[in-house]
């Protein structure tokens, strides 16, 4: 068994050469030298939210003089060093009841963990408020650690993927079937995937016979054992979620196997394994409009979701040359004049707070004083809107007058 003896770890300054880093000051003091001089370094294979987060172990008369972590972007600038991301990360943090801490402080924390662990990256403390970055910090420091104890020095990236079966279903019944995928993964490619819908009985919707007649009987040339099948056979071909082709006949179904392959293909960067349920909404901008203009404005309704919540709506129309209805002046002097006490800047704002208040549910709103047929409108857009959050589809929807 290979041993590290006598180490005390040094907290140093942040040096924009090295990054974040404990230094270790080494006495052998007659031990063995266990491991081969030099220097090891592991790399996440991409980029998130602009950054990609490495470690690096250098090695000194057989043992660790040094470890470092820390993420770096495109123009090779330290995470740790970057004010404007600690600011938005620790307000951001604590405007959701997490502790407000930051990649300086997150880095320190887990490579002193690591090393009061004996270096064992699976004693490491998850940092609250910092899952991700703790997350790559274990699996950074176990690939480092293994080519280590191999000599291998030099650099290498990690796999984007983990060995593992991952499995995804959608948090909701419709109409009596919820959906979901399973989906291993092995060397860092898609080996297996299996797409289907269970019914409160754990009964399957491919294997429903009377499901499937159903949907011939109303015209369909697909049904829920071929369009699964379809779907999983495009994926692997497409080898993304973007460029695989949609099942005609099966567009719903089509979406919702793209949101539940994206979150599977996400929690197997991170390892996360079991039984997991998807967001309700995806994050992104969501926008329904209505099919026609009237009197030559089109009402819409953008919807932005941020971490699975509604973070943005906006409610307005705009003319043929993109301007918007809450912005005219011109209008408004009309309405005015046309004896009216309200104009559209006013109700638009009245109708997103009305909406709101009713926890974002549009069937529940109150109809806005003076903007009857506005608050009609939006009650027809918002929700598909919130549809295509569902399934991540960021195209945009276009409603008929009901």
């Amino acid at each position: 068994m290979k041993k590290i003896v006598s180490l005390l770890l040094v907290l140093a300054a942040l040096a924009t050469a090295s990054g974040c880093k404990n230094e270790d000051e080494s006495s052998s003091s007659g031990a063995d030298t266990a491991y081969e001089d030099g220097i090891y370094e592991v790399r996440l294979p991409e980029y998130e939210y602009g950054w990609k987060e490495y470690g690096r172990i250098t090695v000194k008369d057989g043992v660790i003089s040094q470890v470092e972590f820390d993420g770096v972007n495109e123009d090779g600038a330290l995470k740790s060093e970057d004010e404007a991301y600690k600011k938005a990360m620790s307000e951001g943090n604590a405007a959701n009841g997490l502790p407000a801490v930051y990649p300086e402080e997150v880095y320190s924390r887990l490579l002193e963990s690591f090393k009061s662990g004996g270096y064992r990256a699976d004693g490491v403390e998850m940092v609250a408020g910092a899952t991700a970055s703790s997350k790559n910090f274990i699996r950074v420091m176990e690939k480092l650690m293994e080519k280590v104890e191999a000599g291998e020095t030099g650099e290498s990236a990690l796999t984007v993927y983990v060995d593992g079966t991952y499995e995804v279903e959608m948090p909701e019944y419709d109409n009596g079937w919820k959906e979901y995928i399973i989906v291993a993964v092995r060397d860092d490619e898609v080996t297996a995937v299996e797409f289907d819908a269970r019914n409160e009985a754990g009964e399957l919707k491919s294997e429903d016979e009377e499901y499937k007649n159903s949907m011939i009987s109303a015209g369909s040339e697909t049904f829920p054992a071929d369009y699964s099948e379809k779907l999983v056979s495009n994926f692997l071909a497409a080898g993304s979620t973007d460029e695989m082709e949609l099942v005609a006949g099966a567009t719903a179904s089509s979406q919702t196997f793209k949101k539940l392959m994206r979150t599977a293909l996400g929690n197997a960067k991170n390892g996360v394994t079991g039984l997991q349920t998807a967001q309700v909404y995806e994050d992104g901008t969501y926008r329904a409009e209505m099919a026609k203009a009237d009197q030559g404005w089109k009402e819409f309704v953008e919807i932005t979701i941020q971490g699975g919540q509604i973070a943005e709506v906006v409610f307005d129309a705009e003319d043929s040359d993109g301007k918007y209805k809450s912005t005219d002046e011109a209008y408004k002097k009309a309405m005015a004049e046309g004896g009216s006490e309200t104009w559209p800047e006013k109700f638009y704002a009245e109708i997103l707070a009305e909406y709101q208040n009713k926890n974002y549910v549009a069937k529940d709103m109150e109809t806005v004083a003076g903007a009857t047929t506005s608050s009609e409108t939006f009650r027809m857009l918002a929700p598909a809107a919130l549809q295509r959050a569902k399934q991540g589809d960021t195209s945009v929807i276009t409603v008929e007058v009901q």
